[in-house]
């Protein structure tokens, strides 16, 4: 049977897993008497990477006055889980600040169900549109960490992020397709632990992204008539290496 969660339930999960995570981890870790790469933080510059799990959504704005639109009852999204697999660049800025500019691939699919009325059968009928895409990931963020406690410390990070989706088929003729515009841009918000080891620093980090970029495609189907605008929305639970 296929998973498919709401995008609510998502984010109360990983609330309550990366809280049960960074508990385990700092109890761990908070009696080791030995610190672990001790110059680490006051290093100009240092890369990695990092793998995750994704949970892409739509936030879908209706037009105004629906009653224009007889027939049409409503339009709900599922959520798929997808995977990350990103690279990290990051520069020492001050003390507790750091910038970071973490190129990434993403996959992910979304699933719209469209609750409409079907003229050719005289009942309401649920219309499922799958949208795949495959995101080459642009962020830049900042990075603001709290003073080292023996081998961790934890952070928040806020940035910018541009998305350039390979799979989109925006420019298709098919009106059976439900489409999405190729570019996107969001801003994101984050938070995790970072864990030093002997000779790496590995980090459980979650982040959220608000997309602020319209993506309708308006190409006259019966599936975007009463659609006035669509937004990303994201969450990503991610485990980094440096």
């Amino acid at each position: 049977m296929q998973c498919i969660l709401r995008f609510s339930e998502v984010m109360k999960i990983f609330r309550q897993s990366i809280l049960a995570v960074s508990l385990l981890i700092g109890s761990s870790v908070y009696g080791q008497r030995i610190l672990n790469m001790p110059t680490y933080t006051s290093k100009p510059y240092h890369f990695g990477f990092y793998l995750g799990i994704n949970w892409y959504n739509f936030h879908i704005r209706h037009k105004p006055n629906l009653d224009d639109y007889p027939g049409y009852y409503s339009t709900i999204t599922r959520v798929d889980p997808g995977y990350h697999v990103g690279i990290i660049s990051d520069l020492r800025l001050a003390n507790h600040l750091n910038l970071r500019f973490n190129p990434a691939f993403a996959a992910t699919v979304r699933r719209l169900e469209i609750d409409t009325y079907n003229p050719n059968f005289l009942r309401r009928q649920v219309y499922v549109k799958d949208v795949e895409s495959s995101f080459v990931e642009l962020p830049l963020e900042l990075k603001f960490s709290s003073k080292r406690i023996h081998n961790y410390l934890v952070y928040i990070t806020g940035g910018l992020r541009y998305n350039i989706d390979l799979a989109s088929q925006e420019k298709v003729l098919d009106d059976e397709l439900f489409k999405i515009r190729r570019n996107d841009f969001a801003y994101e918000v984050g938070f995790g632990i970072d864990i030093f080891f002997e000779y790496f620093k590995m980090s459980p980090q979650l982040k959220a992204g608000f997309g602020f970029a319209n993506l309708l495609v308006n190409d006259g189907s019966v599936y975007v008539n009463n659609i006035d605008k669509i937004y990303t929305r994201s969450v990503l639970f991610c485990i980094t290496f440096e």
